[in-house]
């Protein structure tokens, strides 16, 4: 017996010893068994089958930089892709990195490597949400000759937090992604199903000397020349100027900030059905000082919704870590803005965020307050929202809201709103359960509400099935049911049901249905909605990947308030040419059955939403786009809106933009410009 405990003791620590990797220190590519990594399993699809296809990694590092040397075998299959911009897809087989460097907080920085040098780095957060939206100055260079791919990636340390001194405990996942048979192999083998044990089981790595502490400062500079070409007006003036600056005071802090930041070489919104919304339809950010390092700040467009800041005077951020404890501060100034109707929508408010999280192996607590103001009144909210993991992958947490509001000439209004919540997670199957309270006067303007004064709970659940050699590589389902009742009345507001299936084929054919039931309480009248789509979806190599969608509902109408049945078709289709040229084209047609006449509602519209994008480099770019609706009513029947950008970055992080945008709306049968503008944008990098 003692024998087999010893046994078992020598199997653990050799699992140990394989399972960790001293990076060594060498200001030379360093080639040898002792930092080599291979043995590529197959995690997508889980049959832990091993890469047939040769791929071998070295790693080393020299104070400044963790090197990564890849060799990896191709075949006829290879695919390279196509030219894009920093974080747009390239379509091709890949290699990438991630790297854990904080072992509580559960999450890691992606690198990754394609064949034509395109650039895609991410944060993968401990839910397995992949943000885009964080950018590294990490370089790569690639080739491939004689069947042999070949990468030597070079990551800067100064992009990377991290606390303490050395040795620095780590932990690093390897991965390669096979285009063609839409495969992904990775070391260790782990799989995102794990939960935290994805980044718990990582390969161990140690590096002995101590990490450089780089600012890793820039300043950058643009400016931009504008022409309005309907009052043929050339705007160059003190508001065409502007920059953003960064510093890195130490490895585990960040400050950014911005002045009069411009986003003309922003694209325009998609075109989207909510010509039938209850409420002020929201738009996801992709300004990119808003949408960098947001997670520090704990929060979400409920508490905090930054497309409310039109145009920004100024906005500074600054966010770090220490030990156990991450924190931030964000302050943001807006210029007093009209919007086309001429009424102010921002009038020299401030924004104000601080927010601090403690985090331990199983328990964190994210504490945030927040703050909108001006002269005339103020608005603060107290966000506290602890989690507690009890029993490996089982977690309660709650979501706690205390707002207070004074405005001139009346009354303080003190509200709140409360979350409590329960998780549950295996690698199949994922549920939480959670109840809800608010009350009349809670006041969150610097975020995004839909009702006030009701309670509520909320129950959603995941199953998801992997198979192998099957002709359906997994099946997913999804079910989600929530009440929401009034607090004063007890009368029911809305009951929701949503039950979705995916079924995931090997043989690039995916099958999307679901269907949702609604019993909604508006003006004082019950309704019953549903909506049901079958979704189909198929892709042919990289030149096409269509789908098409058809929905039965039963939608009700707010400006008539009756309910009226309704279907829904959806079309599209993406490809890659070569690796110049790529479009998306989408198309959406909704047509409600036996709708009376109106002036007020349309009862058969199109939707159409346009992108080709033709790229010489990955630094030279030219795409455009085309936005269509023909929602009609009493004196307007269509909106069409057109945008095109060049863009070329000259020198590293420096840029010029060159584009032109506009909104064309008929309006009693006549074409007329709401605005009509082109630009040149300039900005450089010290």
């Amino acid at each position: 017996m003692i024998h087999k405990i010893y046994i078992v003791i020598i199997i653990i620590f050799i699992g140990i010893f394989l399972n960790a990797l001293t990076i060594p220190y060498s200001d030379k590519p360093l080639i040898s068994d002792q930092n080599q990594i291979n043995d590529f399993l197959c995690s997508i699809p889980p049959d832990s089958t091993k890469i047939e296809l040769e791929t071998k990694c070295w790693i080393w590092h020299d104070n400044n930089y963790l090197n990564i040397y890849w060799e990896a075998e191709t075949d006829e299959n290879f695919i390279i892709g196509k030219y894009s911009s920093n974080d747009v897809s390239a379509q091709a087989d890949q290699l990438s990195v991630q790297i854990i460097t904080d072992l509580t907080n559960y999450y890691s920085y992606g690198f990754m490597a394609y064949p034509l040098e395109n650039k895609t780095d991410f944060v993968r957060s401990f839910s397995h949400d992949i943000n885009y939206d964080w950018n590294s100055n990490y370089e790569y260079s690639s080739t491939n000759q004689n069947s042999k791919w070949t990468v030597m990636m070079k990551i800067p340390f100064k992009d990377l937090r991290f606390n303490g001194k050395p040795p620095y405990h780590w932990k690093i996942i390897l991965s390669r992604y096979l285009k063609n048979d839409d495969k992904h192999y990775i070391v260790p083998y782990i799989t995102a199903q794990m939960g935290k044990d994805y980044f718990r089981d990582a390969i161990d790595i140690t590096i002995n000397e101590e990490i450089r502490n780089n600012s890793n400062f820039y300043i950058r500079p643009f400016s931009i020349i504008k022409a309005d070409l309907l009052d043929k007006k050339i705007q160059f003036d003190s508001e065409s100027f502007g920059l953003d600056f960064s510093l890195k005071p130490t490895s585990s802090t960040k400050l950014k900030l911005t002045y009069n930041p411009d986003f003309s070489d922003i694209p325009i919104d998609d075109e989207t059905n909510d010509f039938n919304s209850k409420y002020a339809p929201s738009y996801a950010e992709n300004r990119y000082f808003f949408i960098k390092d947001f997670n520090v700040l704990g929060v979400n467009s409920t508490t905090f919704y930054s497309r409310q800041i039109v145009q920004p005077d100024f906005a500074v951020k600054f966010t770090g870590k220490t030990g156990n404890l991450t924190y931030g501060a964000l302050s943001s100034k807006v210029k007093q803005v009209a919007n086309s109707s001429g009424f102010i929508v921002n009038s020299k408010d401030i924004y104000n965020i601080v927010a601090v999280k403690p985090a331990t192996d199983h328990f964190n607590l994210q504490f945030t307050i927040l703050n909108r103001m001006n002269e005339n009144y103020h608005n603060e909210v107290l966000h506290i929202k602890p989690n507690w993991e009890f029993i490996k992958d089982q977690c309660l947490w709650f979501d706690i809201n205390l707002s207070t509001k004074k405005s001139i000439g009346e009354k303080h209004k003190n509200g709140y709103y409360g979350i409590a919540g329960y998780d549950y997670k295996n690698d199949e199957f994922s549920f939480t359960m959670s109840a809800t309270q608010m009350s009349k006067n809670y006041s969150v303007d610097m975020g995004k509400i839909y009702e006030d004064d009701y309670y509520g709970w909320n129950f959603y659940s995941t199953l998801r099935k992997e198979f192998i050699n099957k002709f359906f590589r997994s099946i997913t389902t999804n079910i989600n049911t929530s009440e929401e009742i009034n607090n004063t009345t007890s009368k029911l507001l809305e009951r929701y049901a949503r039950f979705a299936l995916n079924l995931n084929s090997n043989n690039n054919f995916d099958i999307d249905f679901y269907g949702t039931s609604v019993k909604e309480l508006s003006s004082d009248k019950y309704f019953d909605k549903y909506h049901v789509c079958l979704q189909l979806t198929w892709e042919k190599s990289n030149l096409i990947k269509s789908f098409f969608g058809f929905s039965y509902v039963n939608d009700l109408i707010y400006k008539l308030n009756d309910d009226y049945k309704a279907r829904y078709l959806q079309f599209g289709i993406r490809g890659v040419i070569d690796k110049y040229f790529s479009y998306i084209i989408t198309a959406d047609n909704i047509f409600y059955f036996n709708l009376q006449e109106t002036e007020i509602v349309d009862d058969n519209y199109w939707l159409s939403n346009i992108d080709i994008s033709f790229s010489l480099s990955n630094d030279l770019s030219l795409t455009s786009g085309i936005r269509f609706n023909n929602y009609e009513t009493s004196d307007h029947s269509q909106h069409i809106g057109i945008f095109s950008n060049l863009r070329w970055q000259f020198l590293k992080q420096s840029h010029i933009y060159l584009g032109y945008n506009s909104a064309n709306n008929k309006i009693n049968g006549k074409n007329e410009f709401n605005y009509q503008q082109a630009y040149f944008k300039i900005s450089y990098l010290f």
